[in-house]
């Protein structure tokens, strides 16, 4: 997937003081945000102005604190921070990142926060549902390929990312990952911007997804950040493995390709531009305050990756959303 303890990129640092962390708002009862479709009906979708603004706040403060004392306490500053170099087979990346394994945190998002109202209201809803209108669903696989799955809350692991002017990190896949606890398995990746151009000084890192599974009409090939062979890996006890997958037997070079193109307003709500096509065919989606993006991952999962920060500091949360057995 796109994180996991490798040698030769920063890992991610985990603390065991869990009890500071900002409490999240409760939702409005009256400006209820609405899911956007970006791409398909149910690979990849927006959830405008998730996180308020206070929210947000609180939340890169917190990233800000931690990360102080995990990595830029540790860092020399007389000396250039050493660049990264992917083992074959990995994705290139080198933002920094922290992760906590909390139950809480998960529950706190998913409940109070009100993702789990919002989920259910994307998939169960009897005029738009992707259930009721589309017969989408998550099926079971092996033991009864007709039976639905339903989602059971969030996974445990958090992490949190800072992308520093000129980080990115390359194309990949993200893998599902089934807990050794309770058997539950990821289905959907899901990201929470925590900054964006309008109330920051970012420029850059777009999420961006390739659609034909390439970065260009060639047929190379997309790198992962763990090459993994099954697909599932079993987390650990701290829910801290994360892997990215090979799709399909393809390989392509990871990097990033910054070609610009007019924005398109896919929001159809007044909340400006959400994303844009790639004159290579990626869709890219922009960092925006409080914004949350799903997307499939795990043997549906979409080639993508995280475009170069050209100004600025990006932040965003990291979870994913997982099913019953």
């Amino acid at each position: 997937m796109d994180q996991g303890h490798t040698q030769e990129q920063m890992q991610d640092r985990e603390w065991a003081d869990m009890d500071d962390w900002p409490r999240l708002s409760s939702p409005s009862k009256t400006n209820i945000p609405r899911w956007v479709p970006i791409i398909g009906p149910s690979q990849v979708l927006v959830l405008p102005n998730f996180f308020t603004a206070e929210d947000s706040k609180r939340m890169v403060d917190y990233i800000l604190a931690h990360m102080k004392l995990q990595i830029d306490d540790k860092l020399d500053p007389t000396k250039p921070r050493t660049r990264p170099v992917p083992r074959p087979g990995y994705a290139y990346r080198d933002n920094d990142r922290i992760s906590l394994d909390s139950e809480e945190f998960a529950t706190m998002l998913w409940n109070k926060a009100g993702l789990r109202e919002r989920w259910n209201e994307l998939w169960m809803h009897p005029k738009t549902g992707l259930e009721t209108v589309h017969g989408e669903g998550v099926m079971s696989k092996e033991r009864n390929n007709k039976r639905l799955r339903h989602a059971v809350g969030l996974s445990r692991n958090i992490r949190f990312y800072r992308y520093q002017t000129g980080q990115s990190f390359g194309a990949h896949y993200d893998e599902s990952v089934m807990d050794d606890q309770d058997g539950s398995v990821s289905e959907y990746t899901v990201l929470i911007y925590l900054n964006g151009e309008r109330d920051s000084d970012l420029i850059g890192g777009e999420t961006v997804f390739y659609p034909k599974g390439s970065k260009t009409s060639s047929s190379s090939a997309a790198t992962s950040t763990k090459g993994a062979k099954k697909n599932a890996r079993t987390a650990s006890s701290n829910g801290t493995v994360e892997d990215s997958k090979r799709k399909r037997g393809k390989k392509e070079a990871g990097g990033n390709d910054d070609a610009t193109a007019a924005s398109s307003d896919q929001s159809g709500s007044g909340t400006g531009s959400l994303s844009y096509t790639l004159p290579n065919g990626g869709i890219a989606v922009k960092p925006d305050r409080g914004l949350l993006l799903v997307h499939k991952h795990g043997d549906e999962c979409m080639l993508h990756e995280a475009l170069t920060v050209q100004q600025g500091f990006k932040f965003v949360l990291r979870t994913d959303v997982v099913y019953e057995p």
